[in-house]
């Protein structure tokens, strides 16, 4: 296999607003002689583009802003292209057989739709004498995107194929409370 790409990231540590900016730009290919007829294909977990955006704000010493912005190229997959009915009498027998044959093509020849998703939160810090404790409100995948976790094909009353895509995880508030000491 090959692996091959660049990474940046900008970091802010100081001040009242802190946090960091990262991106990756890669390529990873496989080949193997029994997959793909040898030829070079794309792995599912290929990432051509991979970014994330965290900001944190400290509104004052007790209360803290924060969110997560990551995106994501979709992972490569592969897909039938086409299936074929093939019927006939078995070669030798009496028997009739129906049955499909499906074409998948090159492998992992699809990509699935990009992955983003914004996390939000706000935590309450209390400082204690020997201890700290935060308490958290946050939003995961604030604006709700129904990001892709597997595709399924379906065939309609009319006999047309259509390609589904199956989403975990929309909108989800939390609550969490930390102790330091």
């Amino acid at each position: 296999g090959w692996s091959y790409g660049a990474e940046f990231l900008l970091q802010k540590k100081v001040g009242k607003f802190s946090g960091w900016a990262g991106y990756t730009l890669s390529w990873t290919k496989w080949q193997f002689d029994e997959l793909n007829f040898g030829k070079e294909f794309f792995p599912r977990y290929d990432r051509r583009h991979d970014a994330s955006i965290v900001g944190i704000y400290e509104l004052s010493p007790k209360i803290t802003l924060s969110g997560t912005w990551v995106y994501g190229t979709g992972q490569a997959i592969t897909l039938p292209q086409a299936t074929y009915h093939l019927s006939g009498n078995t070669p030798g027998t009496n028997f009739y057989s129906q049955y499909y044959v499906t074409d998948y093509g090159s492998r992992n020849s699809f990509r699935m739709a990009p992955y983003h998703r914004l996390d939000i939160a706000v935590q309450f810090h209390k400082q204690l004498a020997r201890s700290e404790r935060t308490f958290e409100l946050g939003v995961y995948n604030a604006y709700n995107r129904k990001n892709p976790f597997f595709y399924d094909i379906t065939t309609t009353m009319s006999g047309q194929s259509k390609l589904m895509q199956y989403s975990l995880f929309p909108i989800i508030p939390s609550v969490s409370w930390t102790y330091k000491f």
